[in-house]
């Protein structure tokens, strides 16, 4: 269980020394017991106390990483329950499966497609996080070659085994890329600790019920087996996601330490409703089978709105963003770099089909109102973002258009930019910007 700040004020040095910049040791003390601050910052904490202090601070669910250099992909370390208490840490990993319905001609074709997908929104990159290979007794040659033709794409691989054998021919070509074994539902867990143990790899085990679940991963762990994650049993999806709220309860109150560790699912064909009770539910990775490809949008969109940091506005990176194929007598528009502002306005202005630059101003984050309210998005903090953006470079006129809820900053922000840098009041809603380029625009356009 977690430390109270008394119980770690007893394990510190008690000097009121402030080298950790706070004024005393118990200041100190409650901000361990927070969260906010690490031990490392006392440099007289004696070893009883490091050793007790990180036992008592490390993360109830283990960190497990899949796959190797920057695709790799890390899940578990979550502390809370609901995301409004602090944040969730990682979010969960989608593997695509590729099974032997696929032609071996066709595996590096389908991989470098997959591998490709890039898709922005809002601040995010969604993209294939792993490929999970179903082994094929019937093909036993498709998933090692599968299997190591993603590990060269930098793809995490999770290996759907049939066999031991079999798991052991796809895994061990790759065991440096820290693969992730799969048995089949149900079968003998010790032939596949012992091979998850030899090769260094994460392991998926599962259990009837929670107890033989928690039973499982306890005995893999004493099996050497280092890496390992939780498939919980659940035939309908009421029992599934009564399963998974009771393993992330069980792993943050530390009832039992067969649970302190990240969740695994499968996914398949049709079962669109099972990944999403595993997305909002805690799943960390899972086994998504899909031919047609349009499960994945609607979980990249699902995962991104729960997982994103509550304490962090979802932001975009501040620049000027072409819409459409502007030139230099294109409007220039400004706004704040809140993502939920930029992409209304930028999906208005290309639905208008006017080519234009969107300038992304740093608000921290802030919607229009909220940002000038602030302080934020003043004349003067504008027109130093413009500069510093280059704006002048971008379009040969010295026009640019404001939202309209700010209008109030267009006499300062004239006076920031100078050098004959005009100030039009655009529209207070996105969806009014169609008529002002027709009604305003038109007239007021640099000629």
């Amino acid at each position: 269980m977690a430390l109270t700040g008394l119980q770690i004020f007893k394990l510190l040095p008690n000097t009121n020394c402030k080298k950790c910049g706070c004024p005393t040791c118990l200041a100190f003390a409650m901000k361990l017991a927070a969260g906010k601050e690490s031990l490392d910052k006392c440099p007289d904490a004696s070893p009883e106390a490091q050793a007790a202090l990180g036992a008592a601070s490390a993360p109830p669910i283990r960190a497990v990483t899949i796959g190797h250099g920057e695709r790799a992909i890390t899940v578990g370390e979550e502390t809370v329950f609901f995301r409004h208490e602090k944040t969730f840490v990682h979010r969960p990993g989608f593997f695509r499966v590729l099974d032997a319905s696929t032609p071996a001609s066709a595996i590096e074709d389908r991989l470098t497609d997959w591998s490709a997908i890039r898709i922005d929104r809002a601040g995010e990159v969604f993209r294939v996080d792993g490929i999970a290979v179903v082994e094929s007794p019937g093909s036993p040659e498709f998933a090692p070659a599968a299997a190591q033709a993603a590990a060269a794409h930098g793809l995490p691989v999770a290996i759907l085994a049939a066999t031991t054998k079999g798991a052991a021919a796809a895994a061990e070509p790759i065991k440096d890329r820290r693969p992730l074994i799969v048995p089949p539902a149900g079968a003998d867990p010790g032939p596949f600790v012992a091979l998850a143990a030899r090769l260094g790899a994460a392991l998926v085990v599962s259990g009837a019920d929670l107890d033989s679940l928690a039973a499982a991963a306890a005995d893999a762990a004493r099996a050497g087996v280092a890496d390992i994650l939780l498939e919980p049993p659940g035939d309908d999806l009421a029992t599934l996601h009564k399963h998974l709220t009771l393993v992330r309860r069980g792993a943050l109150e530390r009832i039992h330490p067969g649970l302190a560790y990240p969740v695994f699912l499968r996914v398949g064909a049709g079962e669109f409703s099972k990944a999403v009770v595993g997305t909002s539910t805690f799943a960390s990775i899972m086994a998504v089978a899909d031919s047609g490809g349009e499960t994945w949008m609607p979980l990249w969109t699902l995962r991104q709105n729960i997982y994103t940091d509550p304490q962090q506005p979802l932001r975009m990176d501040p620049g000027i963003y072409a819409i459409g194929e502007p030139t230099g007598a294109s409007p220039l528009l400004v706004t704040t770099n809140f993502s939920l502002t930029y992409f209304t306005v930028s999906t208005e202005l290309d639905g208008v089909g006017v080519a234009c630059y969107l300038a992304v101003v740093d608000a921290e984050g802030l919607s229009v109102l909220t940002a000038w309210s602030a302080g934020k998005f003043s004349g003067d903090r504008v027109g130093k973002a413009l500069r510093e953006l280059k704006a002048a470079e971008h379009v040969s006129h010295r026009t640019i258009i404001i939202p309209g809820y700010v209008a109030v900053i267009s006499g300062e922000l004239e006076d920031a930019l100078g050098d004959g840098w005009q100030v039009l009041t655009g529209p207070q809603e996105a969806s009014d910007i169609g008529p002002f380029f027709r009604d305003v625009w038109e007239t007021a356009r640099p000629k």
